[in-house]
């Protein structure tokens, strides 16, 4: 059978098809729904008989899997998805697409399908979410035109699916405005070859009610096309890994309502702008993987909402803002491989949610103290290697905060042997390599819970049936 049959079998392989209706005994089903459905069947190898119910006797609302409005006994779910589908079909046509108009939710997600995604599918016009996604080029669709006759849909989800030659695909979804939320990663999306070709950056978007946007992992040119910065609705924002490069646009700043912003893994460089202020609704930045230089601006303290902060490898320099402390909410802050100096702000003992703190491979110095690290009880990651750092605390200091990754790798520890490592229960990796430890290992570290252990670099002396890194 061709790819458009392969792919339009499936629909009884893996449909999800959920809305507000429920099913009940009194609804009766439409008889051109039911002859579709058993027409259906008639092509079905079904081993395990998960259809066995659906005869022609029975009434189609009453089959299992198969759900009818309680108000038009029309069919609106299907649920058929199994974790190892064992339907499948030889041979059909395109009357099912004809027949069940009702259907508002189709999820054929990562169902293994192959092929050219049929047009019938526009057919599906009370479709509020079509998501298709997840199949990593398997699927394919050469002009989507046929999305068009969608018009009341909410929620696209199209990712992995191979878009390359569907040029039409931005005029097409425009013409859509009742879009909430649409995810296109991993297309194969080349705006540089687009015929708009530079009205891509005066091309207006319709998307009013927009609040998701994923274009990640495709080619949508050297620079941000300017249409997205004029959806000020959007709430989540994933670019990442488009190639972009470039200063960060200003007008990025405009998108005020965003608390999902991903531009990782592109070629982005200058400085980080103090307007970042205005994205005080962030709870997600990511802006790992890029070139971004100079330093931190302090106004990154007023995005207050802020729980994960993703900065890692760029060429960010200067100190990390001292009123880092006011980003209350932070729950991961990554800042390694970058150029940062100075110490840590006293200010980050007042991140009480923070979970993971990343900084290692930068050039910071300084000293550390009991007062920057006890009240981190929520603390459990924390690497810090590749900095020239001074830990100094109190012989008798038991930290509140327990690990389970620590990496103090070029720390100044020693030359004892660091006695607080003791009160550390679920610690499973440390790295104390280069840190000046001039010392025996204490009979206690035996009995700890260490995987993984770097004591190299050092003059430690002792035996350990730990997997101590040398």
């Amino acid at each position: 059978m061709d790819g458009s049959t392969h792919f339009s079998v499936f629909l009884l392989v893996a449909i999800i098809l959920h809305c507000s209706s429920s099913k009940t005994v009194n609804a009766t089903c439409y008889a051109s729904e039911k002859q579709a459905l058993m027409d259906f069947k008639k092509d079905l190898k079904d081993p395990h008989g998960r259809l066995s119910s659906w005869i022609h006797d029975v009434d189609c609302c009453k089959w299992e899997g198969v759900v009818c409005s309680n108000r038009s006994g029309r069919v609106i779910q299907l649920h058929l998805q199994s974790p190892d589908p064992e339907i499948y079909v030889v041979a059909e046509g395109d009357e099912f697409f004809w027949s069940l108009r009702s259907l508002r939710y189709l999820d054929l997600s990562g169902a293994g399908f192959q092929g050219m995604v049929p047009y019938q599918l526009g057919n599906l016009s009370s479709l509020r979410t079509l998501s298709i996604g997840g199949h990593r080029f398997d699927l394919q669709v050469d002009n989507l035109q046929w999305l068009a006759g969608l018009s009341n849909l909410e929620h696209l989800d199209m990712s992995g699916v191979d878009l390359s030659t569907a040029s039409n695909w931005l005029e097409v979804i425009n013409t859509i405005p009742s879009l909430v939320e649409i995810h296109l990663s991993s297309c194969q999306l080349d705006l540089s070859s687009h015929h708009l070709g530079r009205d891509t950056f005066v091309f207006h978007a319709n998307f009013s009610s927009l609040t998701v946007l994923d274009l990640s992992r495709n080619f949508l040119g050297h620079l941000i096309p300017r249409w997205i910065f004029g959806l000020t609705a959007l709430a989540s924002l994933d670019l990442s890994e488009n190639w972009f490069e470039g200063p960060l646009s200003r007008d990025l700043w405009n998108l005020t309502s965003l608390k999902y912003l991903d531009l990782s893994f592109n070629h982005l460089n200058g400085s980080l702008p103090n307007e970042l202020i205005h994205l005080n609704n962030l709870i997600s930045l990511n802006l790992q993987e890029n070139h971004l230089n100079g330093p931190i601006p302090s106004t990154v303290g007023n995005c207050t909402k802020l729980e994960y902060l993703s900065l890692n490898d760029n060429a960010l320099s200067g100190s990390i803002p001292s009123n880092l402390g006011k980003l209350s909410s932070l729950q991961l802050w990554n800042v390694s491989h970058n150029k940062l100096t100075g110490t840590l702000p006293k200010s980050l003992g007042q991140l009480f949610k923070l979970e993971e703190l990343i900084i290692f491979d930068n050039l910071m110095e300084g000293v550390v103290s009991e007062s920057h690290l006890d009240n981190l009880t929520a603390l459990r990651y924390f690497d810090a290697s590749g900095n020239s750092l001074t830990l100094k605390v109190s012989a008798s200091w038991t930290p509140r905060v327990q690990f389970e990754v620590l990496g103090l790798s070029s720390w100044k520890l020693g030359p004892q042997f660091p006695t607080w490592i003791r009160s550390q229960k679920f610690l499973q990796y440390l790295n104390l390599s280069f840190t000046g430890i001039l010392d025996t290992i204490p009979p206690w570290f035996f009995n700890s819970s260490l995987d993984i252990v770097d004591l190299s670099h050092n003059q430690i002396h002792g035996k350990s049936s730990i997997a101590i890194l040398s």
